[in-house]
């Protein structure tokens, strides 16, 4: 005879069991809800963050103040000491971005200042520097500062001391200032003098005080190295801008930004702004402190990391990308190489496929280069190499290869301009001196000009030793063409001119598209056949190159070979030639860097102290006078936040010209044609397309499917499943797609699949004989399928792209994520990534809830059912 359970002896008891079993089961459905919900809400999340680049900071100085001085609480209550914090309780600094930073440009703007007085610093103007702080600190101290090495030419536009760490005492010592026993040294003609010394952040016991030991107890940096901002000067309506070129750990170890090692233990990074008004540090008048020059001068005196001076700061905390290892140590790298246009996306992507398993590495080369090593095959060759152009099908024999679109970016003439207007009473804008060009339009033919070295100033001596004509004008700032596009350079000092229009060493297919869109222009054509247009004729050394015809060109060629001596140089001295004048950068993103900082590498000063003599660089330009152009690609120029020229399709056009938006770039694909090579297509510069950027270059990544092992082949198929989804969302995180890039339209990201759909199915059923020979029966992990989308025929246009349009390249610098290291892993979840194929954190927690509701479900539920039955 069975026994009843306990459980089911009362009728009672067996309703409880059957409302908990309900209960039981209506937990389990709602967990498992949850479950799915909190995926997709995660997922939702990732995505709005992937769009968001949202990190820009707003400071009023008054609240800042306040931030740090509990006895400074608003305007009405000044320090009765510094008679120069009435002049700042209206000014308001926004940094464009503070997280994700790498080796950047960064843009500070500001509102309610005072109008700059006079030339270079004289007073009412910012200086902004880079610092650190250590663990727990709510800010960084004068020590912690790069600051006090400025340029010959920079400290000339300053007062005494302005420039540097130098402390003074006497009559002009600073009230607030304990001059304590600090390290000295001579300068300005006084011995001793006491300085603020620096502490390195590899120093943080303060052993050395973080100076190096020669004669003069120099900081560890020099005026080339540091990224200090003497001055930056405000506009007559109180505004100013100025793009600060940060620097991480790599290029400033001294004050270790991005460092992992010390973001753990707590070290952190600024930007300092420090505002100088119209007083000195002892309270007197800026025209009083100095007895050689003229009373009307004013020249602000003093260092600003004085007490005075640095009370009066705004401070800014800095985030940066972590510098290191992003990939597991030891893993097997896998190879790939190309094209400098998919540099920073492959390195944004790099760490997001690495948290999955798969580590890429990359080396940088030219398209000619990727071409060749992908035919080459074989060991040590890559099988997936980026270019912008095909390999000629009729070169190939018998290698498949495959195309995929990764990336959609731009060529661009990238700038720095400060306003250099002369006194003239006509001038509508003097008062904006100092402040930044944003707004600048470009032809075609003043694009050949500026690469043919047809204009006097660009070549040695001024066109003295060349065969430049003499009726073609100094520079392009002198170009009536220019003039009539800018008319509002007009106004500015004659002797403003840029140190040429920088470019790149080397053959690409960038350079190659450059002579493309200018040979597409039919005046620029006929002024690279030798004509003269506009009153402007070819630099001779050019004319016989065949720029109007050669469609091979790939480079930018500096053809002119005169030389000059210069006054400054002995007789004896050699002279100095168009490499030395006008020299090369290494690449897109160089010439960008060069750009920001205002150095072209221009060396024509003879320097006698060089052992031997040699010519070398006056360094930066002094801020206010700068004028830098270069070429470069449009994640470079967002990378270091520089404007960038509008394009004019000819000489005729009056219209605002077309920047290099995301939009521009998507527009100008729509009439991409086909190239010999299934599945790619080129931008042709033939075909006017209306609001599309001229510019715009596409990168494809190249597969020798046969040539690279299955190991390699299911690598590369995770690589273009992530850049045909996350891969594409715009941001600043790693994994993300770099602002400059405009993100690939729905046909070309369903191409992308469908090649990686195309490697997977040969891992699972080879074609090629050396797949077969090694083919694994067993089942490839992941997926195998990708549902294709048919791509156009190489006969047919491609049809316009959809899909989701980034910013405008043109507006607030972004971080290009750091390159990863080879074999490091980086956790995708930590820098707010969702990978693809991942659980987020949330949805796994609510998967094992359902799972502890579920479970008992399935083991009581049954066992009840059945027990009461047979109790019945």
């Amino acid at each position: 005879m069975r026994t009843t359970p306990w459980f089911l002896r009362s009728r009672r008891l067996r309703r409880v069991a059957a409302a908990a079993l309900v209960v039981d089961l209506g937990l389990g459905v709602l967990f498992t809800a949850l479950a799915v919900s909190a995926g997709a809400a995660e997922t939702s999340s990732a995505t709005a963050s992937a769009a968001s680049t949202g990190s820009s900071v707003t400071v009023r100085w008054v609240e800042d103040r306040a931030s740090f001085d509990p006895d400074y609480v608003d305007a009405t209550t000044p320090d009765p000491q510094d008679r120069n914090q009435p002049l700042f309780t209206d000014l308001e600094v926004t940094v464009s971005q503070t997280k994700d930073l790498t080796d950047q440009g960064l843009q500070v703007s500001w509102k309610g200042g005072r109008p700059s007085v006079g030339s270079g610093a004289g007073a009412d103007f910012l200086q902004l520097m880079q610092c650190w702080a250590g663990p727990g600190a709510s800010g960084p101290t004068p020590e912690q500062c790069q600051w006090g090495t400025p340029s010959g030419a920079v400290a000339a536009q300053t007062g005494t001391a302005t420039s540097t760490r130098l402390l003074f005492e006497g009559d002009e010592a600073d009230p607030k200032q304990d001059l304590g026993a600090d390290r000295t040294h001579a300068q300005f003609g006084r011995d001793p003098e006491k300085l603020v010394p620096f502490w390195s952040v590899d120093d943080p016991e303060k052993k050395d005080l973080g100076w190096v030991n020669d004669a003069y107890n120099q900081p560890p940096y020099n005026s080339a190295q540091s990224n200090e901002v003497t001055y930056a000067r405000t506009a007559a309506d109180g505004t100013g801008q100025y793009i600060v070129n940060l620097q991480s750990a790599l290029s400033s170890p001294y004050l270790g930004c991005g460092n992992p090692t010390l973001t753990r233990a707590g070290y952190s990074c600024w930007l300092v702004v420090v505002p100088r008004g119209e007083f000195n540090l002892n309270g007197a008048r800026a025209d009083t402190h100095d007895d050689s020059l003229p009373q009307n001068s004013q020249y602000v005196a003093g260092s600003p990391l004085s007490a005075s001076a640095w009370q009066d700061r705004i401070q800014v905390r800095l985030s940066f990308t972590a510098i290191g290892a992003s990939c597991r140590l030891g893993d097997n790298e896998i190879a790939t190489a190309g094209s400098e246009l998919v540099a920073a996306a492959f390195s944004s992507w790099q760490s997001a496929l690495c948290s999955q398993g798969t580590t890429l590495g990359y080396s940088q080369v030219g398209d000619g280069q990727a071409r060749s090593a992908l035919q080459a095959g074989g060991d040590g060759s890559p099988g997936l190499t980026f270019m912008t152009d095909p390999i000629d099908p009729a070169t190939t024999g018998d290698a498949d290869i495959e195309y995929a679109p990764v990336s959609t970016s731009g060529l661009v003439v990238s700038y720095l301009i400060d306003k250099n207007y002369t006194g003239d009473t006509d001038n509508p804008d003097r008062g904006a001196n100092g402040t930044l060009v944003t707004d600048l339009r470009l032809t075609p033919l003043l694009v050949a000009k500026l690469l043919t070295q047809s204009y006097r100033g660009d070549t040695p001596g001024n066109g003295q030793t060349s065969q430049v004509s003499k009726d073609n004008p100094v520079s392009i700032r002198t170009d009536p063409e220019f003039l009539a596009l800018n008319p509002d350079f007009a106004y500015f000092y004659k002797s403003s001119a840029p140190d040429g229009l920088v470019v790149p060493f080397g053959d690409t297919d960038a350079a190659q598209a450059v002579w493309a869109w200018l040979r597409s222009d039919t005046a620029t054509r006929r002024f690279l056949s030798g004509q003269t247009v506009g009153g402007v004729t070819i630099n001779p050394a050019y004319r016989d190159l065949g720029l109007e015809s050669d469609e091979t060109l790939a480079s930018f060629p500096k053809a002119d070979g005169a030389t000059f001596l210069p006054a400054s140089a002995p007789k004896t001295a050699p002279e100095f030639g168009t490499l030395d004048m006008r020299p090369y950068a290494s690449s897109f993103t160089d010439g960008a860097r060069r750009t920001v900082t205002a150095s072209s590498g221009s060396k024509t000063t003879w320097d006698v102290t060089k052992v031997p003599a040699q010519y070398v660089s006056d360094g930066s330009q002094t801020p206010g006078t700068r004028f830098e152009m270069a070429i470069t690609t449009s994640q470079a120029a967002s990378l270091y936040g520089l404007p960038v020229a509008s394009l004019v399709s000819d000489r005729t056009d009056t219209g605002p010209g077309v920047a290099p938006t995301a939009d521009a770039m998507t527009k100008e694909l729509a009439r991409r044609v086909a190239t010999a090579a299934p599945g790619v297509y080129r931008v042709d510069p033939m075909k006017d397309v209306e609001g599309g950027y001229p510019l715009t270059m596409q990168t494809y990544a190249a597969i020798n499917v046969c040539a690279a092992g299955t190991t390699e082949l299911t690598a590369y198929a995770r690589l273009l499943d992530y850049v045909a989804g996350g891969g594409q969302n715009p941001g600043t995180k790693l994994g993300q797609l770099p602002l400059g890039y405009a993100p690939l339209g729905a046909a070309d990201k369903a191409q992308a699949r469908s090649v990686a759909a195309d490697l997977r199915a040969e891992i699972a059923k080879p074609r090629c004989p050396s797949h077969q020979a090694t083919a694994d029966p067993s089942p490839t992990s992941g997926p195998t399928t990708t549902p294709p989308t048919p791509t156009p025929p190489p006969t047919q246009a491609q049809p316009p792209l959809s899909g989701p349009t980034a910013p405008a390249v043109v507006q607030a610098p972004v971080a290009a994520p750091t390159a990863a290291a080879p074999g490091a892993v980086v956790d995708a979840r930590a820098l707010g990534i969702t990978p693809v194929a991942q659980v987020s954190p949330a949805a796994r927690y609510a998967v094992l809830a359902a799972l502890l509701f579920a479970l008992p479900c399935l083991v009581a539920g049954p066992t009840i059912v059945r027990a009461g039955r047979r109790s019945r």
